[in-house]
């Protein structure tokens, strides 16, 4: 780094820098002099020596950093002293007064005190600058000067005050001269004269920085190079040092191999001596009982049943502490009398040499057998002995009362030798059955007295369920125990830990997974004395019995074994996990082999994977066969409950036809329950016999609150047992098997509950209703004080379909129950399981369900409409012509009827006798109605039923009756009793009000007629009268009821001269000189025209 001196123009300062944090070619040209030699020459005279610090660098001797840094600071003090020198000789040169470093530090303090006495005397110097002066006009202007010379002065030493500017101080000039332009003048002139003297001072002062930074740089680049010099040199010994690491750490590694073959070429050496010394030893005992003919007792000696000191065996294998060693040393021996069969170096053996190798493996098998054998025996003694298990150390397994997990753990680890431990592993799992699970051990004698008393005796549900709870519970009990002694026993424990016998997490091998495994097998899958065949007896009891209460107690048993069999599997899942810990506290940094304990980890996970999942295996056999038989029984006995329901009451059933509805509950069903999946037959109860019972049988009978409730209850039943027993797809993910069964016994219920209840009793509810009226006609009026006619719907009509409608949503409510969170129905499982086929399938099936029984149900309810109705026309005809059959109007061969009254005939206030008795029953038959049908099906039958009886009465008029003007009267009362009933219910009357207006036509004069028809203003055309509301060739058919229309002149029936006269007068032929529409005066031609108009 070199420090650039030189100015721009070919003017140069006293000292200037280029690229500097300040950067004095900037300055004014004015204030610097051209006095110095070009910049080349000049930055030779000024560049950093560094004399020291090069001489330290270039001494063989090593300098340490703070000999740098010493020799850098000694450049730079030299550096500076010469710099100095230099300046003071160039300003003597130039003409000026030197200027020493001193001076420079005098000024710098001068400037700061200034700048300080400035900041405290700020809020002063400010309040004066704009306070009044007072005094003469001399005085004044000094004084002005003298405080604008002290505001300046702060604008420049403290630029960071506030409340000062340069056109701030310009203002205040200028504002205490006036308009008098020689005081002016010298105002400015004043001003200028401070302000050169100002700038002379910051002129100096930006020279002394200008200095001092030059001095700060060029000490910062003579240490800075200090500090590369000894990176390099560092850099260049971390270059060797690699250097020779590398070359030496590839000769050590060569070494350390060569070292590790050395080494394992000589384990190879000793054990191959071992070997072969423990084969000589053998031979030689071999041989001598063969010479001896004397055999030798090796189950015996090895037992310890003749002393060590007679023994001629090695103490190798007659001591109990021996026995790993031994069991090692068997295990290499037999794998050498297993290579000779395997090698063809054993047909090349003398004969000799041949029998004494036969005779020396036949020794060395017999010594294996009687080792195991006394190695089986000391684990089953010391596991039959008993005691806690308590593994929280080795020292606990010693203490008294505990089990000695430690010597079963050596004991399993000699007998590993053998047969990889399989004896072992068998011997251990009957023990534990043996004297862990007595409950499991089936006893011929004791299970055949029991089956005698079971036949005997009641069966105990609580006692049962108590059964399995205790069966369950002690299972997981055992197993949960268990597995922690196999993690302990089972396990190798690791090499070169020192006391380390007790880590559990350094399990080597799948072993203690598969014994397990193994003992998960003998409890749960014997088929003799396992878990499974226990309950499978216990189910047997059950199905001894033989009748329907064992089996609704066999499904709650089914129930109760599946609870507890998840129960009892998670825990054992729980339990298995936690033979793989994952605590390492135990293990020191120092010993820690990662690669290998890795490695052993993922072994020991991956078969803790194969445990839980044959624990998943053995759970879902078990639950698939029980699920099975449960959804068999669940639905065999959901419909024998539900028909024995009906039975009870004495109803007949039909024989089962299978259909469309048996077909749909096995699709809905899927295969869940396997091929043998249950169908329930339809049985719909006997028409017949419900038709010859009636409506009180019916009532009393299938129609009861309590045979509608029933079937209900025992669908709930059954939902909550599948519910338990299919659960939500916890476990191994049965969420569809869930979904059908849950759909599959909702459809059957439907099956049920409409094709063989609901629908034929509500398809006989409107058979047994008789449409036709009786034969005689009634006799009017009825005695309002005892009970109304039916008018043939019988008030248990209504009560049947309102206990029917009742019970369908019932149905709804109790089974399918939508968006009622928590109450665990059909539709709630449905949405849980996730299943939206089993949703729509069930879906489709409500709906399906409720659509059949609208239908039947508007059957049921249009035949009693027309029962209604003919019954109408029965009173309301039948029975008014049959009270005037003594004083009959003749006109032609025609009745007048009820309402031809002759002029001058009293008046009642009353109604006809048989619009009172029609209305008196149909307001009695209203209740029933209104009870029975929701407010829109009241509506809508009531509508139907007040435009039949318009239609009957209309009818009868048009076709039979004419009507005087003293009848009009009786008939606007008979008209309004009918409007009042028939406004009971519904919204569309409007017939009757237009049936108002046309007995108009029966109570004018002849005279006033064409007003009524056409308007006041007599236009036929105008839309007015009752030619714009019912029509002209309506107006005129009821007009033509009159009695006046037509007169008898001798034998011929003509019209009135009125009525020709009125026809010509509106230009309107006669509608009835042809034949007359009656269909076109009906309640619903008059809607119709009604709608066509709006």
């Amino acid at each position: 780094m070199s420090s650039k001196r030189g100015g721009q123009g070919g003017t140069y300062p006293t000292l200037t820098t280029s690229g500097g944090l300040y950067d004095l070619d900037t300055l004014n040209e004015d204030l610097v002099t051209a006095t110095r030699p070009s910049p080349s020459a000049y930055q030779d005279i000024t560049e950093p020596k560094m004399d020291s610090l090069r001489a330290l660098n270039k001494s063989k001797k090593a300098a340490t950093f703070k000999d740098m840094i010493r020799a850098a600071d000694a450049d730079v003090a030299n550096h500076a002293a010469r710099m100095r020198k230099l300046n003071e000789t160039a300003e003597g040169s130039a003409g000026k007064d030197a200027s020493s470093w001193r001076e420079r530090a005098e000024r710098r303090k001068r400037w700061d005190a200034k700048g300080d006495a400035l900041k405290k005397e700020a809020a002063t110097i400010l309040r004066l600058a704009d306070t009044p002066i007072e005094g003469t006009q001399a005085e004044v202007t000094k004084e002005r000067m003298a405080r604008w010379q002290r505001a300046l002065e702060l604008y420049v030493f403290c630029p960071e005050e506030k409340g000062v500017d340069w056109l701030k101080l310009l203002e205040k000039l200028i504002e205490g001269c006036g308009e008098d332009e020689e005081e002016m003048l010298e105002a400015l002139q004043q001003a200028s004269q401070v302000c050169s003297n100002i700038l002379e001072q910051t002129s100096m002062a930006s020279r002394d920085a200008t200095d001092a930074m030059t001095e700060a740089e060029d000490a910062y680049h003579i240490r800075l190079e200090a500090h590369t010099m000894l990176a390099d040199r560092v850099a260049e010994q971390a270059e060797k040092i690699e250097e020779q690491f590398r070359t030496n750490g590839r000769a050590a590694l060569k070494i350390g191999q060569q070292l590790e073959f050395a080494e394992a070429k000589k384990r190879q050496c000793d054990t191959a001596a071992l070997l072969i010394r423990q084969w000589w030893m053998m031979e030689n005992l071999a041989e001598q009982e063969e010479l001896s003919g004397e055999v030798l007792q090796v189950n015996e000696e090895v037992r310890g049943i003749i002393p060590s000191s007679s023994c001629r065996m090695d103490p190798l294998f007659t001591r109990p502490e021996n026995s790993l060693e031994a069991a090692r040393a068997l295990k290499a021996l037999r794998t050498v009398v297993k290579s000779r069969g395997n090698s063809a170096s054993g047909t090349l053996l003398d004969p000799m040499s041949r029998h004494r190798f036969d005779v020396t493996s036949k020794l060395i098998q017999r010594t294996s057998v009687a080792l195991e054998s006394r190695l089986l025996n000391s684990f089953s003694e010391i596991y039959v002995r008993g005691g806690t298990y308590d593994f929280s150390s080795p020292d606990a397994a010693t203490r008294p009362g505990r089990l000695n997990w430690v010597l079963l753990r050596n004991l399993a680890m000699a007998l590993a030798n053998f047969d990889g431990g399989r004896g072992l592993h068998k011997r251990y799992v009957q023990m534990v059955v043996t004297s862990r699970f007595p409950e499991l051990l089936k006893n011929e004698e004791n299970d055949n007295s029991d089956s005698d008393d079971d036949d005997d005796d009641q069966l105990d549900m609580d006692s049962m369920r108590q059964k399995l709870s205790n069966l369950f519970h002690r299972a997981c009990e055992v197993c949960t125990a268990e597995f922690q002694l196999i993690a302990n026993v089972f396990s190798s424990p690791p090499v070169g830990k020192g006391d380390a016998t007790f880590d559990v997490t350094s399990l080597s091998d799948a072993v203690p997974f598969q014994v397990a495994r193994t003992l998960l097998q003998r409890v749960i899958s014997d088929p003799r004395d396992g878990l499974q065949a226990r309950i499978n007896d216990l189910l047997e009891s059950i199905d001894r019995r033989g009748d329907f209460d064992a089996g609704t107690k066999k499904l709650d048993t089914f129930v109760v074994i599946h609870e507890k069999a998840a129960g009892l599997f998670t825990m054992l899942k729980e339990s298995a996990q936690t033979m793989l810990m994952s605590n390492h506290k135990d293990r020191s940094d120092e010993d820690e082999r990662s690669e290998e304990y890795q490695a052993v980890s993922d072994e020991n996970k991956r078969a803790v994977a194969s445990l839980i999942q044959f624990l998943t295996t053995q759970e879902m056999s078990l639950s698939n066969s029980h699920r099975r038989g449960y959804l068999n029984l669940e639905l065999r006995l959901l419909h024998h409950e539900c028909c024995y329901c009906l039975d009870r009451t004495g109803a007949k059933l039909v024989m089962p036809k299978r259909g469309k509805e048996s077909a749909r509950n096995n699709q809905a069903l899927g295969h869940v329950g396997g091929p043998a999946t249950y169908e329930a037959p339809v049985m719909p109860l006997d028409k017949q016999f419900l038709k010859k019972i009636g409506f009180s049988g019916l009532l009393n009978g299938v129609l009861k609150s309590s045979v509608l409730r029933q079937p209900l209850m025992h669908a709930t039943d059954s939902l909550a047992r599948a519910r338990l027993m299919f659960g939500l797809g916890q476990g191994f993910g049965d969420m569809d098997s869930t979904a059908r069964v849950i759909t599959g016994i909702f459809s059957q219920m439907c099956t049920f509950y409409g094709s063989s209840f609901l629908f034929p009793i509500i398809e006989v509810l409107g058979d047994l209703l008789d449409t036709k009226p009786p034969a005689a006609p009634p006799n009017l009026p009825f005695d309002e004080n005892s009970p109304a006619p039916d008018l043939g719907v019988d008030g248990s009509f209504w009560v049947g379909i309102e206990r029917i409608h009742s019970a369908a949503k019932a149905f709804d409510r109790e089974l399918w129950a939508e968006q009622r969170k928590g109450s665990e129905r059909v539709w709630e499982i449905l949405e849980a399981t996730g299943s939206h086929t089993s949703l729509t399938l069930a879906k489709d099936q409500r709906i399906t369900f409720f659509q059949e029984l609208e239908e039947r149900g508007e059957t049921a309810i249009l035949r009693a409409l027309d029962t209604i109705s003919t019954h109408v026309s029965w009173v309301l005809v039948a029975g008014s012509e049959n009270m005037l059959k003594n004083r009959v109007l003749k006109m032609g061969d025609k009745s007048g009827g009820p309402y031809a009254v002759p002029a001058g005939s009293a008046l009642d206030n009353s109604n006809s006798p048989a619009v009172k008795s029609l209305t008196f029953c149909l307001r009695a038959q209203f209740v029933h109605i209104q009870a029975a049908l929701t407010p829109q099906s009241l509506s809508a039958f009531w509508t139907a039923l007040s435009m039949r009886l318009y239609d009957i009465l209309v009818t009868r008029i048009l076709q039979h009756y004419y009507v005087s003007m003293v009848g009009a009267v009786n008939l606007s009362r008979d008209v309004e009793a009918l409007r009042s009933v028939a406004m009971l219910a519904g919204t569309d009357h409007q017939h009757w009000d237009m049936l108002r207006e046309l007995l108009t036509l029966f109570m004018t004069p002849p005279n006033a007629l064409k007003t009524i028809l056409v308007g006041p203003e007599g236009d036929p055309n105008s839309g007015k009268g009752l030619f714009g509301q019912a029509g002209k060739v309506q107006a005129l058919v009821f007009m033509s009821r009159r009695v006046d229309y037509r007169v008898k002149m001798g034998n011929v029936i003509q019209k009135s001269a009125w009525v020709v006269e009125l026809l010509e007068d509106l230009g309107t032929p006669d509608p009835t000189d042809g034949n007359v529409n009656i269909a076109l005066y009906s309640a619903q031609a008059l809607r119709n025209r009604r709608l066509k108009l709006s």
